[in-house]
């Protein structure tokens, strides 16, 4: 009997390794669905008639199917294509926050003051912006299309009002303008994409 349990201890601790690989080996299943890579996004809301079709309207038909690519849902009516534009510029503005954020703590703007504050002045700005996104974005279902487009008008307003403040900036900012005009000129371009495509709704 003590020769039979011996056994029976060998073999246990010979199973439990080729066990243990096979746990390893085993494949693990995502809980959630991996969302498509941007460039599959931009393939489907570039390959879309409608979508392709309503970019060509705006002023900027290259960045309009850009900005919508991440949010493409596959609907195409009017409605739906501006919230999706609005949520690709809340998303952009609240970067562009944290851009400034960052750059606000460069070390090669701590010798001027100036543009430190500048920068610092945005956060306003920007959080404005993000407001009027948000009160246009809670109109679509209403087809409210006026505050919309007050709404967006405004958000486009805060954008040209932060750089408006470097004016007369030293160096290293050259004068008059700003760290972040890049950046903001490309909020405004998603801002008139908006009203362009807003304005088809009426």
């Amino acid at each position: 009997m003590e020769l039979t349990n011996k056994k029976t201890v060998l073999v246990l601790m010979c199973f439990r390794p080729v066990l243990a690989i096979c746990v390893a080996s085993a494949p693990i299943t995502a809980s959630s669905p991996v969302p498509p890579p941007i460039s599959q996004s931009l393939t489907a809301a570039s390959s879309d008639p409608q979508i392709k079709s309503l970019c060509a309207k705006t002023e900027y038909p290259d960045l309009c199917l850009t900005t919508i690519a991440p949010f493409f849902n596959g609907k195409t009516d009017i409605a739906s294509v501006v919230e999706m534009l609005i949520k690709a510029g809340t998303e952009q503005t609240k970067q562009a926050n944290a851009t400034a954020t960052k750059m606000a703590a460069d070390p090669k703007y701590a010798d001027d003051p100036k543009t430190i504050s500048g920068l610092k002045g945005c956060y306003e700005m920007y959080d404005d912006a993000l407001d009027n996104m948000q009160n246009a974005m809670d109109t679509i279902p209403v087809y409210d299309i006026g505050t919309i487009e007050t709404m967006v008008s405004a958000a486009i307003t805060d954008y040209g009002t932060y750089d408006d403040g470097f004016t007369q900036q030293p160096n290293p900012v050259p004068d008059g303008v700003s760290p972040m005009v890049d950046i903001n000129e490309n909020l405004q371009n998603i801002g008139s994409i908006i009203l362009a495509i807003t304005d088809l709704m009426h």
